[in-house]
């Protein structure tokens, strides 16, 4: 017997692709936040992505109680392979991925829909860190609107962490033919550049409506790895080949790589002598590249510190280790004694 309401023709379908793998004890939170949203136009996706504990027959129980839940069982084959498969059925109109051991508010959809903008192909909204005794909003612009070159400009320079797949909503026909990249780590900035590229019109919505749970046991983004940061590298190699052609797309490519290999250099340099030998075996290559590359700047001073990083990254990490907060400080106490 189905649990799902009457749906009215006029409002949009959404999927939500939500991969699976070991949270038994997460799921449940998960799962019940997204059937249970004030929209309920959806078409709820669970990728068993070979789940060895009850999240199988968990998702298979939603299914039985609810037809807007389709279950896919698969063999283990990571993050990026479930939520590809995903991708290969969903039918609806905009596209939402949820990770299983987060939530969102009952609200979101409903909120998101009522307060896109017709030409936005892509919707980033806010979210909160959620630790075991606290809730850390993270809100990065006010309402926003613009082009998906300028949305993308902001991504590869830095300025906001907007390479995440689980903060947007995202029109079908701009990620249809798109997948995430398999059998690495740090996927979701990859896709999200080639979907910035697809798209005309990015908006940015400040609200907090994503809960990402923290400090969870076996959580695969909690330390730091070289081995495994080397792969947001390799991924984006991978799309200055695929996109050889494509002379605009590399630039922005290129500028992503310089931001990380400046931002990678600067955190190696407070490490102990052992942890920077170990940055330096993995990344040592790709700074090489780095150093060559052309990128894009906002700004003069932005200009300036990606070719300070490419002339010397030693000097350059220096500066703004230690005399840049050397010139703060003495800026700030002439300020004091002007005042006083």
């Amino acid at each position: 017997m189905s649990l799902a309401p009457t749906i009215s023709e006029a409002m949009p379908l959404v999927s939500v692709i939500i991969p699976v793998y070991k949270v038994e004890k997460y799921l449940a939170e998960c799962v019940d936040s997204v059937l249970n949203q004030t929209y309920r136009n959806l078409e709820i996706i669970l990728v068993d992505d070979g789940s060895p504990d009850a999240c199988g027959a968990m998702c298979d129980a939603y299914a039985a109680q609810d037809d807007r839940v389709r279950v896919i069982h698969r063999p283990n084959g990571g993050l990026s392979a479930a939520r590809n498969a995903g991708l290969e059925v969903m039918t609806g109109e905009w596209v939402l991925f949820v990770d299983s051991d987060d939530w969102v508010d009952l609200d979101t959809l409903e909120t998101l829909l009522n307060r896109k903008d017709e030409r936005a192909d892509i919707i980033e909204f806010g979210y909160s860190y959620s630790f075991v005794d606290r809730e850390e909003e993270q809100l990065y612009f006010a309402d926003m609107l613009c082009g998906s070159r300028q949305a993308l400009g902001l991504l590869v320079e830095g300025q906001k962490p907007m390479g995440l797949a689980w903060d947007k909503l995202y029109r079908a026909s701009v990620i249809k033919n798109l997948r995430f990249i398999e059998g690495r780590y740090y996927e979701d900035a990859p896709f999200v550049i080639e979907a910035l590229w697809q798209c005309n019109c990015f908006q940015y919505l400040p609200h907090a409506c994503y809960h990402y749970r923290r400090e969870r046991e076996g959580q695969i983004t909690y330390d730091f790895s070289p081995s495994r940061v080397e792969h947001m590298y390799l991924n984006i190699e991978d799309l200055l080949d695929k996109y050889a052609d494509e002379p605009e797309l590399k630039l922005y490519l290129s500028t992503w790589y310089v931001t990380k290999a400046k931002a990678d250099f600067f955190f190696m340099y407070f490490k102990s002598k052992k942890e920077r030998t170990e940055c330096e075996r993995f990344f040592a290559h790709h700074w090489k590249l780095a150093r060559k590359m052309l990128f894009i700047a906002s700004s003069k001073i932005q200009w300036l510190r990606m070719k300070s990083f490419q002339i010397s990254p030693f000097l350059y990490t220096y500066l703004i280790a230690h005399v840049q907060p050397f010139l703060r400080r003495l800026l700030s106490s002439n300020t004091e004694e002007v005042k006083a």
